[in-house]
């Protein structure tokens, strides 16, 4: 690819392997899933030991409540929020996500909870509405997402064909 490429991570990334997608990628320009201020403070602190320009992230946020997605909980957002971009100078907050239900839909409350998500950051944060990205919507529920607000859309399976899940044992 050429160097101009700027590329974007999506999907869940242990903190573990943090220092290894920024020295093997390094025209990492977005994590898309930060699900955790402990991942947010790791990627950081490599960052910022790596000597890399700033990197932009989108938080997860479970607005579906499903324990099987990670994320912080709606009501938690702005306290969370709050807090990465106040410890990880080396963090820059581009938007929230949410990940759709496993058959690549979503319920329209869960982009509107996404909506309202923003509109408390932005209030709180003191950072336009329109500077903060909304990532949600599949390839089953894109046209949904964007007329709910989606600047974002994730259409992998359309692409690449839907996923095979492992049935439980």
């Amino acid at each position: 690819m050429p160097e101009d490429v700027r590329w974007h991570f999506i999907g869940h990334l242990q903190s573990n392997k943090v220092s290894a997608l920024l020295k093997g990628v390094p025209s990492l320009a977005m994590l898309e899933t930060v699900d955790s201020e402990k991942l947010a403070r790791k990627l950081d602190g490599a960052v910022e030991t790596l000597g890399r320009p700033p990197l932009g992230v989108m938080i997860q946020v479970n607005t579906s409540g499903e324990e099987s997605k990670a994320g912080v909980e709606p009501g938690e957002a702005t306290v969370a929020l709050s807090r990465v971009v106040a410890g990880c100078p080396h963090l820059v907050l581009k938007g929230l996500m949410t990940i759709g239900m496993p058959d690549y839909t979503s319920r329209p409350e869960n982009f509107a909870c996404l909506q309202a998500c923003r509109q408390e950051v932005s209030a709180a944060l003191g950072i336009p509405a329109s500077d903060l990205e909304l990532s949600m919507g599949m390839s089953g529920d894109f046209e949904a997402a964007i007329e709910m607000g989606s600047t974002n859309v994730r259409v992998g399976s359309t692409i690449f064909g839907a996923r095979s899940y492992a049935a439980n044992a």
